[in-house]
């Protein structure tokens, strides 16, 4: 225990030097503005920016690498917030949440809670990666297939109730997800399923993209749908002041 205080004292130290705080920050910038973006997740913000590493030193190119990872994260949730688009698939779970503030005129808000959330989670993620990873590590060797299907299950279970209206509706979606994630080829016997032939799909779907086809299609079908209903009303209306007409016309 009392090493690692040490060694984590130590490790600030060389992170709050100012040319690395300074990688730091350029990181976290370029994170929040590339992850806005739709379908730039975190990895693909790192791989963009990789060969910048290159030119300089190890130690500010890892701290600016963990500047966009965190930035990134943050800056898909702005998307999902404001606009009820999430960037990436992680941040879908925040439109429920996020969006509606948004219409409340609370989007700062909404904001402001996200980054003090996401500067805890990481603290304490860190932390006890730092302290419990013998633990952790003797714990993740106990599991097991079964174990491990179980947490699968457990998660899809959970995603799948989350979903507000009818549960039935959040288990057909999860399914659907399921076969979506089970096209392309398979990464451990390099089978090819479900692709009918198609070679752009033997990567796989893109989830980004298919994730915010799906939040845009059910954007313009809410307000396609209300038009909708004001024109049946509309012509319901008229019919009912014809059959009105008529009968006066009849009365005299």
């Amino acid at each position: 225990m009392h090493q690692s205080l040490m060694d984590l004292w130590y490790g600030f130290g060389i992170a709050l030097q100012l040319d690395n705080f300074l990688w730091c920050v350029f990181g976290v910038l370029i994170g929040n503005l590339i992850g806005v973006l739709p379908g730039m997740g975190a990895l693909t913000t790192i791989s963009m920016l990789l060969p910048l590493t290159y030119v300089i030193a190890p130690v500010p190119a890892i701290l600016m690498l963990a500047g966009i990872f965190y930035g990134s994260q943050y800056g898909g949730a702005i998307g999902a917030i404001l606009l009820n688009l999430p960037s990436h698939p992680p941040h879908a779970v925040t439109c429920l949440d996020g969006y509606p503030l948004t219409l409340q005129g609370k989007g700062g808000t909404a904001l402001g809670i996200t980054m003090m959330a996401s500067f805890f989670a990481a603290s304490v993620g860190i932390v006890v990666m730092i302290f419990l990873s013998p633990l952790l590590v003797k714990a993740a060797d106990s599991f097991g297939p079964a174990d491990t299907c179980a947490i699968m299950l457990l998660g899809l279970l959970a995603g799948a109730t989350m979903a507000r209206g009818s549960p039935l509706k959040g288990v057909a979606m999860t399914i659907f997800g399921l076969l979506c994630g089970a096209v392309g080829t398979d990464e451990i016997t390099s089978t090819v399923r479900y692709t009918l032939g198609v070679t752009e799909l033997r990567d796989g779907i893109e989830l980004g993209g298919l994730t915010m086809g799906l939040f845009g299609v059910a954007d313009f079908l809410g307000p396609a749908q209300s038009a909708r209903g004001r024109v049946d009303g509309a012509e319901e209306d008229a019919e009912v002041l014809r059959a009105a007409e008529d009968h006066a016309a009849g009365d005299r």
